[in-house]
């Protein structure tokens, strides 16, 4: 366990990477001890005519980090990526726990592939089948998955990546979440 970890007595501040250069700046940073976090997510990226799963920053050019009131700010100023602790009045800005919780259960949540069963029903989010409800019908192999549109008044079986795919909440289970 880091120096940084041990003591949860720590506030998370937002620090601004250089142009390009957050996961040197979190690379480097996790090396001298620190906790830090990057929040990411998966997007679809057209390169070269194929369709490719990328990983993007949340906040492009920022990152978290945990310091405690007796840490040294210093070897912030000088590790590799990092341009500046953002502050207002001179005074580096404490992020609220709960916002970083949040944040971390999100992208934890998002790397999860969805729990479908037979007969779900489903919403694609990308691609030319965006936004259509279907019904999932399996899995065909690990990252696709077989559904059941209606197009044209006809039931098609489609083949579809499973990161594209979002299950639909019941009316009962949305109801009861507001």
């Amino acid at each position: 366990m880091d120096r940084h970890t041990e003591r949860p007595d720590g506030s998370w501040y937002l620090l601004q990477c250089k142009p390009r250069q957050d996961s040197r700046a979190l690379e480097h940073l996790r090396r001298q001890g620190f906790d830090c976090f990057a929040p990411t997510f998966r997007a679809q990226s057209l390169r070269a005519g194929r369709l490719r799963e990328v990983e993007q920053s949340l906040f492009p050019g920022y990152l978290f980090i945990r310091m405690g009131e007796v840490d040294n700010w210093l070897p912030l100023r000088s590790t590799r990526g990092v341009n500046r602790v953002v502050a207002f009045c001179g005074q580096p800005c404490r992020v609220q726990e709960r916002i970083v919780e949040q944040l971390k259960a999100r992208c934890a949540a998002a790397e999860q592939p969805p729990l479908l069963s037979p007969g779900d029903q489903v919403q694609v989010r990308v691609g030319a089948y965006a936004d259509l409800d279907a019904i999932f019908l399996s899995m065909d192999g690990e990252e696709r998955v077989m559904l059941l549109l209606n197009i044209l008044n006809r039931e098609q079986q489609v083949q579809v990546s499973l990161a594209n795919v979002q299950p639909v909440l019941r009316k009962q289970a949305a109801a009861s979440l507001f």
